[in-house]
């Protein structure tokens, strides 16, 4: 997940029960502490982290797992497939699907799309490269 899908589910307000290590974080824009590849590409979090830098995880920009995701699509998530290197994640209303490079994207975009309540006819949503 790059760091803009990131940034977009937090301001959403995409529910986080837990930073857990193991999970890809963006340090936020004003963090410090953080190498430039961090702010840029993201860090994976070790239980350090999780203990020395709870301020920083709190500003910055946490990347959910793919179940969480799912989760918070709930019940009218239906299903994940990949076609020819694009991920589809579809709503129970065949009319709301999210298309993506990578299953995490995909299903963040059908959480958007879910969010909105988008009307029938079509939610295409294709996202942009890694």
């Amino acid at each position: 997940m790059n760091r803009e899908l990131a940034k977009q589910l937090k301001a959403a307000g995409f529910p986080i029960a837990r930073f857990r290590a193991g999970h890809k974080f963006y340090p936020g824009d004003g963090s410090s502490g953080w190498s430039a590849a961090a702010q840029k590409h993201g860090v994976i979090l070790h239980p350090y982290d999780l203990q020395e830098r709870l301020g920083d995880l709190k500003d910055g920009y946490y990347c959910p797992s793919l179940s969480d995701l799912i989760a918070a699509c709930g019940d009218r998530f239906a299903r994940l497939s990949i076609e020819q290197a694009i991920w589809t994640a579809q709503s129970t209303d065949p009319a709301i699907y999210a298309l993506a490079h990578s299953a995490e994207e995909a299903v963040a975009k059908l959480w958007f799309a879910l969010r909105k309540g988008a009307a029938p006819g079509g939610s295409r949503l294709l996202c942009g490269g890694r």
